[in-house]
């Protein structure tokens, strides 16, 4: 049987029920199997997962701070909600190791498969773009560098070989699909989203950087998906946060933000992500998550895309704040998305599912739309064989791919090409053991770690003690508070220097650590800071020498340690020029 002809038996069997959910790719958080997790998959008949299993799963979550029920939605015909798990919302959740999350995500499609009428798998999501944004960090599975940090090392081959080491990793565990490479330009310096999610502020550099990681993704088995269409670089805000507006015209968009969507495209993506921002060279009304002159007439007739379109989370405040999430789903669908993004735990999945259900039923979205996104969804399955080896992957296979001594020096080598000396105008680089150091970590929040010798709190620190043992440790908030930096100006006067990380993410509302390396420099105190960040947020004008590692993963803090000591040379060029 074709192709072509084994998706059109699927559909033909497909009731509306099952077509509508398998639009759907609900959050599956922690790694615990709950009858709220099998209900998404059985009862609304979720067409994938985007897993999360640093957390855990539970309807108390908000969103980014909001809830995304609909207070107004109107209980069609027919509704039900599915069942909700009522853990706390503060607890970290468990570190569990590739092998085990292998078995666990085996078991949710033997349930998708053989509990689903239609008896098709799930596709299995992930974030993993490097520095704060990988959604698996435990068991010591090997995090690279993020884009901005593969660019600095100049080396498309390199670039390649990570995306190819990521997709062997993530797919022997079952993940299908991952929500990367960022195509966004980075032009705008005081973007609070993208940083060194971007490659570059250069168009030409993102764009073959963002081909290399593609085409290593998915000769890895994943299917990558280009983010976040037509381009967030040049953004002020956080889309979580607010609705913002781009007023570049169609010259500038092709030249820039346009220029490594097509070079993704032309590399085979088979995933675009849509971003949540309105570009008045297209739309002066609608979000691109919602506008059909963006996703429809410029993504799919214009580039030539035929792939799946995905909307970005729909639950944050860009959309919500304006469009509840059953009319704002029903939306996105109607101008062009297939694969429905909703990071939830809570009604709000029943909520949109009968949204569209109904919007389908009264003639407002027609069958035939729906029945498109799943021919392409089912497309993209097919051709990952999904329909043969959904639910049989080997745990002892993940295993030997995790702990191959080939990823382990790969993981390292590319934090260590990674790394270069933003500043050191009065050569207090590389440190001398007989120096009395004291090392000031940030605390990087527990719940992002793999909870693991190889991904905690303290990795700064242990990588410091391999160098030195002439150190006095200390550790703080990512913000570190009033007490805190007290503390730090009493211990700092023990000591010759003050060695402190200054990383910066965006989730961290409240900032980093550059108003304590204001303190100490009031202080009278020599300064040395280890940032991911090589914008001012980071690199913080008033530190006396500065190193960036562009991550703050495990590999790239332990190999800042290494050139701080002159065990290593930096090597790496900064590939922005807006810093």
């Amino acid at each position: 049987m074709t192709k072509e002809a084994f998706i059109k038996q699927k559909i033909d069997g497909m009731s509306l029920d099952e077509k509508v959910g398998h639009m759907l790719t609900f959050t599956w958080r922690g790694c615990l199997i709950t009858p709220s997790g099998i209900e998404q998959i059985v009862r609304l008949h979720a067409g994938g997962l985007c897993l999360e299993p640093y957390t855990q799963e539970t309807c108390k979550n908000l969103y980014w701070g909001n809830s995304q029920l609909d207070p107004d939605f109107v209980k069609p015909p027919g509704y039900f909600a599915i069942a909700n798990t009522y853990f706390n919302n503060h607890n970290p959740g468990i570190s569990v190791t590739p092998e085990e999350y292998t078995e666990i995500l085996n078991q949710l499609q033997k349930i998708a498969v053989t509990e689903r009428p239609s008896g098709v798998p799930l596709h299995m999501a992930i974030d993993f773009e490097g520095d704060f944004k990988n959604d698996y960090t435990a068991g010591g599975i090997r995090q690279f560098p993020p884009p901005m940090g593969l660019a600095a090392t100049g080396d498309l081959d390199l670039t390649y070989n990570v995306g190819l080491t990521i997709g062997r990793q993530l797919s022997a565990i079952g993940v299908t699909q991952i929500y990367s490479p960022v195509c966004d330009v980075n032009i705008n310096p005081k973007n609070p989203e993208i940083g060194v999610r971007s490659f570059s502020d250069d168009p030409a550099v993102c764009a073959e950087f963002a081909a290399a990681l593609t085409r290593g993704f998915q000769d890895g088995g994943l299917a990558a998906t280009a983010k976040h269409f037509p381009g967030r670089g040049d953004s002020s805000t956080d889309a979580h946060d607010v609705l913002d507006v781009v007023r570049a015209d169609m010259k500038r968009m092709h030249e820039v933000e346009l220029r490594p969507f097509k070079a993704a495209i032309d590399a085979g993506v088979k995933g675009v992500m849509t971003a949540h921002t309105i570009y008045t060279a297209y739309d002066q009304e609608y979000p691109s998550t919602l506008s059909k002159r963006i996703l429809t007439g410029l993504l799919r007739d214009e580039l030539g895309f035929d792939g799946v379109i995905v909307s970005d989370a729909i639950g944050m405040a860009a959309i919500l704040k304006k469009w509840p999430l059953p009319k704002a789903c029903v939306m996105a669908i109607k101008a062009g998305v297939n694969e429905i993004l909703l990071k939830a735990d809570d009604e709000s999945r029943s909520q949109c599912f009968f949204g569209i259900k109904h919007a389908v039923e009264t003639g407002e979205l027609p069958e035939a739309l729906i029945d498109d996104s799943v021919r392409r969804l089912l497309g993209m399955k097919y051709d990952q064989g999904l329909f043969e080896k959904a639910g049989t992957m080997d745990p002892e296979k993940t295993r030997a791919i995790v702990r191959s001594r080939e990823v382990i020096d790969l993981s390292l080598d590319a934090a260590r090409r990674a790394l270069m000396i933003v500043r050191d105008e009065e050569n207090l680089l590389p440190l001398a053991p007989d120096q009395r150091i004291l090392v000031v970590e940030q605390c990087i929040p527990y719940v992002f770690l793999g909870k693991d010798t190889y991904s905690h709190q303290h990795v700064f620190c242990e990588a410091m003690v391999n160098q030195s043992r002439n150190l006095i440790l200390l550790d703080t908030d990512f913000h570190a508070t009033d007490d805190e930096i007290e503390e730090c100006l009493k211990l700092a006067k023990q000591a010759d220097l003050v060695v402190m990380t200054n990383y910066y993410a965006r989730i961290e509302k409240a900032g980093n650590n550059a108003r304590l390396v204001k303190r100490l420099k009031d202080a009278g105190h020599t300064v040395v800071v280890v940032t991911n960040y090589p914008y001012v947020e980071g690199t913080t004008p008033e530190a006396d020498a500065v190193v960036c590692n562009f991550s703050g993963s495990p590999d790239s803090i332990r190999v800042s340690a290494e050139l701080l000591f002159g065990k290593i040379e930096p090597q790496a060029s900064l590939p922005i020029s807006n810093a």
